[in-house]
């Protein structure tokens, strides 16, 4: 036998090669309907009626190697507009910000690569430790005591909170200042509504942006409002007054939960030394990518008498029979450990990995470089909202105190700016719902530590450019 004759003894034979985009080879579908006692595979799809099957070939182009597949994924990939290819001035939950190289080198050790809750301590302890390094960190950040180990993001955590304030009072009706996301607004109308919670929502003020204390007062009055639910910075990019609210809610023997940016705490006070009872945030800002909107991380923290009714598990540090130190889950409150309808959530599925993202985020950072993160995002913010307010027609949407975003006025429509300006390489930032602002001028432009003071400049250039071909 000659060489060429050899190697064909090793090459699949034409008729047994993979079938069009499938890896299995005829012999290969042959030999599975053999062990299920079947023909062709026609009969193992016969239960499915006749009308709602394709007689025909898929419309595909020929299947591709691996490489010219890469290649045209690549092509396509090309033609999306991302934060590698714009300039990004997004907000309103989700931001571009600085990730250290040091946060992935360590997360993506394969110890902690797992998205799911240790169930045996015994075989556990790193990961329980690390989570337990991530309730004591987030704790301190949000100036709570007790901090579960993470939802699946700022939506659902916001959602479970109003629910722990309903268990924790046994009333049904929460009180929502009308600035919160509408994304958010959403996840609460769909999660707390068919619990038969009311949900009011409040006016802000139409000067300064804030939540209208004198409304939500009034609010409250009746005997069955469970809690009251703040952001800051809401909607319109303006830092709540957390304390006077907290004044009226303690007047009223009401709960009081505030959604609040991870970074603003760098900043100034955190909700809960200002008096909230429960304290939550979405923790993207915390080390994690963009990542076209998720996985994210949903964070509680509360009070010490609210620590029963947090959804999903607590990590704490213990001693075994024998003395030794160790942690474990001193809380697993959810439908699979209790009966159903005694379980505090049923969607409180943690978020193990980004936990250890965040944990890693805040450990490494230090409290000093974490301030001068959050101060660098304000200082940012102001610069180029002075640098806008200097455009002819442009104005300051709310007078309130801001955080990295502000909300202006444009003398046209927002969602048409933004058109422009993406065309230019910007995405300017988020165009306000009318029913928030009155009109459709107003645009919410998130500002973060990674924009340079030419980057800055370069959004307020082109958007002169904009506006003057408006």
């Amino acid at each position: 036998m000659n060489q060429r004759q050899n190697f064909s003894v090793l090459e699949p034979s034409i008729a047994d090669a993979p079938l069009g985009y499938n890896v299995h080879t005829a012999s290969d579908v042959q030999a599975m309907l053999q062990v299920m006692g079947l023909h062709s595979v026609e009969q193992l799809f016969e239960d499915i009626p006749a009308p709602v099957c394709l007689r025909r070939e898929l419309d595909l182009p020929p299947a591709l190697n691996e490489w010219e597949l890469m290649r045209d994924v690549r092509a396509m990939a090309d033609m999306n507009a991302s934060t590698l290819t714009h300039a990004s001035f997004l907000g309103g939950g989700a931001y571009e910000h600085y990730i250290p190289a040091v946060i992935d080198a360590i997360v993506s050790r394969g110890e902690f690569l797992t998205a799911y809750t240790p169930y045996q301590p015994e075989m556990s302890q790193g990961l329980l430790q690390a989570l337990f390094e991530f309730q004591t960190l987030v704790g301190k950040l949000l100036g709570r005591e007790c901090v579960n180990c993470s939802v699946y993001d700022g939506a659902t955590a916001l959602a479970e909170a109003c629910w722990m304030m309903c268990s924790a009072t046994g009333k049904r009706r929460v009180v929502v200042a009308q600035a919160v996301w509408p994304e958010y607004q959403e996840v609460l109308n769909t999660y707390l509504l068919p619990r038969g919670v009311t949900v009011d929502y409040v006016l802000q003020d139409a000067v300064t942006g804030l939540a209208d204390v004198a409304a939500m007062t009034a609010t409250l009055m009746g005997n069955d409002v469970a809690g009251v639910v703040l952001q800051s910075p809401n909607a319109l990019g303006v830092i709540e007054d957390v304390t006077s609210v907290s004044s009226v809610c303690k007047q009223h023997g009401v709960l009081l939960a505030v959604c609040v940016n991870p970074l603003l705490c760098g900043w100034v006070e955190a909700p809960g030394q200002l008096g909230a009872d429960i304290v939550v945030c979405e923790g993207q800002p915390l080390g994690l990518p963009l990542s076209a909107g998720g996985p994210y991380i949903g964070i509680i923290a509360c009070a010490k008498p609210l620590e029963r009714y947090l959804p999903g598990r607590l990590v704490g540090r213990v001693h075994d029979l024998n003395g030794q130190l160790g942690y474990a889950l001193v809380k697993e409150d959810r439908e699979q450990h209790v009966a159903r309808d005694k379980a505090t959530s049923h969607i409180c599925s943690n978020q193990a990995l980004n936990a250890i993202r965040v944990a890693v985020y805040l450990a490494c950072l230090g409290e000093r470089n974490f301030m001068q993160i959050a101060e660098a995002n304000a200082a940012n913010a102001v610069m180029l909202r002075d640098l806008l307010l200097a455009l002819p027609g442009v104005k300051l949407l709310r007078s309130g105190v801001h955080f990295n975003e502000f909300a202006i006025a444009l003398p046209m429509p927002a969602t048409d700016f933004c058109a422009g300006m993406k065309r230019l390489g910007i995405f300017a930032g988020v165009p306000l719902a009318e029913s928030l602002v009155g009109h459709p001028r107003g645009l919410l432009i998130a500002v973060t530590e990674t924009k340079s003071v030419a980057d800055l400049q370069g959004y307020a250039k082109h958007a002169q450019t904009c506006l003057e071909g408006a």
